[in-house]
């Protein structure tokens, strides 16, 4: 799909969706230049399985919330404004899908998965990592994934997650104080 000044006007040719916007602005966007959306997903569609993997412990669910999410951004593409990075607004995406999944399904309830995609170390102490984050709940879960597995900032997470950065802080403190607690400080 093309988006321009605000209008779907078709596909972007070989490539996949691609982005414009009215010209005359100072974003790349905003100028008008194209946005391969396809490249953007590309770049970010690691990350929104991992988060995805990490919060439901599940990797086909993982794999589906991805696609949802992806699947919105297309629709919502000529929605961005640019006031965010794209990162942070397509995770602003995925939470909210999963959200709506967890409403329309409730949490996961399926056996945590124990092959995940990470740096290689000892399997017991991974497992016991994930038995720990998934005895979490979802928020503080959720706090734990956005910055400490996948680096964003609180700043950042803070903007995903719709509250006011301190807030945000406060949450993180807290869920790492509750993962400390569920994993063991010894270790």
């Amino acid at each position: 799909m093309v988006v321009a000044e605000g209008r779907l006007i078709g596909q972007g040719g070989r490539k996949g969706p691609v982005m414009t916007a009215p010209l005359g602005a100072t974003t790349r966007r905003e100028r008008g230049e194209p946005v391969d959306l396809e490249q953007i997903f590309r770049a970010h569609q690691k990350e929104i399985f991992v988060y995805f993997l990490r919060t439901t412990g599940n990797r086909h669910r993982a794999e589906d919330l991805g696609q949802e999410t992806f699947a919105r951004a297309c629709s919502a593409a000529v929605l961005f404004r640019g006031d965010s990075s794209v990162r942070t607004w397509l995770f602003s995406i995925a939470r909210r899908v999963m959200v709506d999944d967890i409403r329309r399904r409730g949490p996961a309830s399926v056996p945590l998965e124990t092959e995940s995609p990470g740096p290689a170390g000892d399997p017991s102490d991974r497992v016991a990592i994930e038995q720990a984050l998934h005895a979490l709940p979802i928020t503080a879960r959720e706090s734990i994934v956005l910055c400490d597995v996948l680096g964003l900032s609180p700043s950042e997470a803070a903007e995903i997650t719709g509250l006011n950065a301190n807030a945000f802080r406060v949450r993180l403190h807290r869920a790492r104080g509750q993962f400390r607690e569920v994993y063991g400080d010894d270790r």
